[in-house]
Protein backbone atom coordinates (compact mmCIF):
# COMPACT_ATOMS: atom_id res chain seq x y z
CA UNK A 1 0.00 0.00 0.00
CA UNK A 2 1.18 3.55 -0.70
CA UNK A 3 2.47 6.03 1.88
CA UNK A 4 -0.55 8.27 1.35
CA UNK A 5 -2.94 5.32 1.38
CA UNK A 6 -1.55 3.96 4.64
CA UNK A 7 -1.82 7.37 6.32
CA UNK A 8 -4.92 8.65 4.52
CA UNK A 9 -7.10 9.30 7.58
CA UNK A 10 -4.34 11.08 9.48
CA UNK A 11 -3.26 13.14 6.44
CA UNK A 12 -6.85 14.07 5.56
CA UNK A 13 -7.55 15.04 9.18
CA UNK A 14 -4.39 17.14 9.35
CA UNK A 15 -5.15 18.96 6.10
CA UNK A 16 -8.79 19.55 7.08
CA UNK A 17 -8.02 20.85 10.58
CA UNK A 18 -5.29 23.07 9.15
CA UNK A 19 -7.76 24.47 6.61
CA UNK A 20 -10.48 25.00 9.25
CA UNK A 21 -7.99 26.85 11.46
CA UNK A 22 -6.90 29.14 8.63
CA UNK A 23 -10.33 29.64 7.05
CA UNK A 24 -12.53 29.59 10.17
CA UNK A 25 -11.99 32.86 12.01
CA UNK A 26 -14.94 35.19 11.64
CA UNK A 27 -16.58 32.92 9.09
CA UNK A 28 -17.09 30.14 11.64
CA UNK A 29 -18.47 26.95 10.15
CA UNK A 30 -19.18 28.56 6.76
CA UNK A 31 -15.97 26.98 5.51
CA UNK A 32 -16.33 23.45 6.88
CA UNK A 33 -17.27 22.08 3.44
CA UNK A 34 -14.45 24.05 1.80
CA UNK A 35 -11.96 22.65 4.30
CA UNK A 36 -12.98 19.11 3.29
CA UNK A 37 -12.62 19.94 -0.41
CA UNK A 38 -9.26 21.54 0.24
CA UNK A 39 -8.09 18.51 2.24
CA UNK A 40 -9.15 16.21 -0.59
CA UNK A 41 -7.24 18.38 -3.09
CA UNK A 42 -4.12 18.11 -0.92
CA UNK A 43 -4.48 14.31 -0.79
CA UNK A 44 -4.76 14.18 -4.59
CA UNK A 45 -1.62 16.32 -4.94
CA UNK A 46 0.23 14.03 -2.53
CA UNK A 47 -0.90 10.97 -4.52
CA UNK A 48 0.34 12.62 -7.73
CA UNK A 49 3.73 13.34 -6.13
CA UNK A 50 3.87 9.75 -4.89
CA UNK A 51 3.10 8.42 -8.39
CA UNK A 52 5.87 10.64 -9.81
CA UNK A 53 8.26 9.23 -7.22
CA UNK A 54 8.94 12.67 -5.73
CA UNK A 55 7.26 12.09 -2.35
CA UNK A 56 9.67 11.35 0.50
CA UNK A 57 8.07 9.31 3.28
CA UNK A 58 9.75 11.26 6.09
CA UNK A 59 8.43 14.54 4.65
CA UNK A 60 4.85 13.54 3.81
CA UNK A 61 3.21 15.04 6.91
CA UNK A 62 5.17 18.29 6.71
CA UNK A 63 4.37 18.63 3.01
CA UNK A 64 0.70 17.91 3.67
CA UNK A 65 0.53 20.62 6.32
CA UNK A 66 2.40 23.15 4.14
CA UNK A 67 0.17 22.49 1.13
CA UNK A 68 -2.98 22.84 3.24
CA UNK A 69 -1.74 26.04 4.85
CA UNK A 70 -0.73 27.66 1.56
CA UNK A 71 -3.99 26.75 -0.16
CA UNK A 72 -5.99 27.94 2.88
CA UNK A 73 -4.16 31.24 3.11
CA UNK A 74 -4.70 31.94 -0.59
CA UNK A 75 -8.38 31.00 -0.37
CA UNK A 76 -8.86 33.11 2.75
CA UNK A 77 -7.27 36.15 1.09
CA UNK A 78 -9.46 35.73 -1.99
CA UNK A 79 -12.59 35.37 0.12
CA UNK A 80 -11.66 38.40 2.23
CA UNK A 81 -11.13 40.44 -0.93
CA UNK A 82 -14.46 39.23 -2.37
CA UNK A 83 -16.26 40.33 0.79
CA UNK A 84 -14.53 43.73 0.69
CA UNK A 85 -15.63 44.24 -2.91
CA UNK A 86 -19.17 43.23 -2.05
CA UNK A 87 -19.22 45.62 0.90
CA UNK A 88 -17.89 48.48 -1.25
CA UNK A 89 -20.51 47.86 -3.93
CA UNK A 90 -23.35 46.97 -1.60
CA UNK A 91 -24.23 43.76 -3.45
CA UNK A 92 -22.94 40.30 -4.21
CA UNK A 93 -20.36 40.10 -6.97
CA UNK A 94 -22.00 36.81 -7.95
CA UNK A 95 -25.28 38.55 -8.82
CA UNK A 96 -26.03 39.85 -12.28
CA UNK A 97 -27.67 43.20 -12.92
CA UNK A 98 -31.02 41.48 -13.32
CA UNK A 99 -30.59 39.72 -9.96
CA UNK A 100 -29.76 36.36 -11.53
CA UNK A 101 -26.86 34.32 -10.17
CA UNK A 102 -23.69 34.59 -12.23
CA UNK A 103 -20.41 32.81 -11.79
CA UNK A 104 -17.06 34.02 -12.98
CA UNK A 105 -16.67 31.15 -15.41
CA UNK A 106 -18.53 27.96 -16.13
CA UNK A 107 -16.29 27.12 -19.09
CA UNK A 108 -14.70 23.71 -18.34
CA UNK A 109 -11.54 24.66 -20.25
CA UNK A 110 -11.05 27.79 -18.11
CA UNK A 111 -11.66 25.77 -14.94
CA UNK A 112 -9.14 23.13 -16.03
CA UNK A 113 -6.57 25.81 -16.91
CA UNK A 114 -7.06 27.44 -13.50
CA UNK A 115 -6.67 24.10 -11.70
CA UNK A 116 -3.50 23.34 -13.66
CA UNK A 117 -2.00 26.72 -12.79
CA UNK A 118 -3.06 26.32 -9.14
CA UNK A 119 -1.32 22.94 -9.05
CA UNK A 120 1.85 24.45 -10.53
CA UNK A 121 1.73 27.25 -7.95
CA UNK A 122 1.68 24.64 -5.18
CA UNK A 123 4.78 23.02 -6.69
CA UNK A 124 6.91 26.18 -6.60
CA UNK A 125 9.96 26.15 -4.35
CA UNK A 126 9.45 27.94 -1.02
CA UNK A 127 11.58 30.92 -2.18
CA UNK A 128 9.58 31.38 -5.37
CA UNK A 129 6.20 30.87 -3.67
CA UNK A 130 7.17 33.29 -0.90
CA UNK A 131 8.10 35.99 -3.44
CA UNK A 132 4.84 35.45 -5.35
CA UNK A 133 2.72 35.53 -2.21
CA UNK A 134 4.31 38.67 -0.80
CA UNK A 135 4.29 40.56 -4.12
CA UNK A 136 1.08 39.49 -5.85
CA UNK A 137 -1.15 38.44 -2.95
CA UNK A 138 0.03 40.77 -0.17
CA UNK A 139 0.77 43.63 -2.60
CA UNK A 140 4.27 44.32 -1.27
CA UNK A 141 6.87 46.06 -3.41
CA UNK A 142 9.90 44.31 -4.85
CA UNK A 143 12.07 46.75 -2.89
CA UNK A 144 10.46 45.74 0.43
CA UNK A 145 10.81 42.05 -0.33
CA UNK A 146 14.45 42.43 -1.38
CA UNK A 147 15.29 44.36 1.80
CA UNK A 148 13.54 41.78 3.97
CA UNK A 149 15.34 38.89 2.27
CA UNK A 150 18.69 40.70 2.19
CA UNK A 151 19.06 40.34 -1.58
CA UNK A 152 19.00 42.72 -4.53
CA UNK A 153 15.81 43.76 -6.30
CA UNK A 154 17.13 41.96 -9.39
CA UNK A 155 17.08 38.66 -7.48
CA UNK A 156 13.41 39.20 -6.53
CA UNK A 157 12.50 40.15 -10.13
CA UNK A 158 14.19 36.95 -11.34
CA UNK A 159 12.32 34.86 -8.73
CA UNK A 160 9.01 36.39 -9.80
CA UNK A 161 9.81 35.76 -13.48
CA UNK A 162 10.85 32.15 -12.78
CA UNK A 163 7.65 31.62 -10.80
CA UNK A 164 5.51 33.09 -13.61
CA UNK A 165 7.30 30.87 -16.12
CA UNK A 166 6.78 27.75 -14.00
CA UNK A 167 3.11 28.51 -13.28
CA UNK A 168 2.24 29.35 -16.88
CA UNK A 169 4.38 26.53 -18.28
CA UNK A 170 6.45 29.04 -20.30
CA UNK A 171 10.00 27.85 -19.67
CA UNK A 172 11.36 29.13 -22.98
CA UNK A 173 12.94 32.21 -21.33
CA UNK A 174 15.76 30.20 -19.77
Amino acid sequence: MSIVGQNYDELFGMAKSCAVAKLGGAAGQDYAYLAEDLAQDVIVLLLEKEAEGTLVESEVFGLCKRMAELRSISLHKLETRRREIEQENGESINSGLDGSREYLSADPMEIMAYEEMRSRLDELSPKLYNAVERHYIDGRSVTDIAEEDGVSEDVIYKRLQRARDEVTGDNNNE
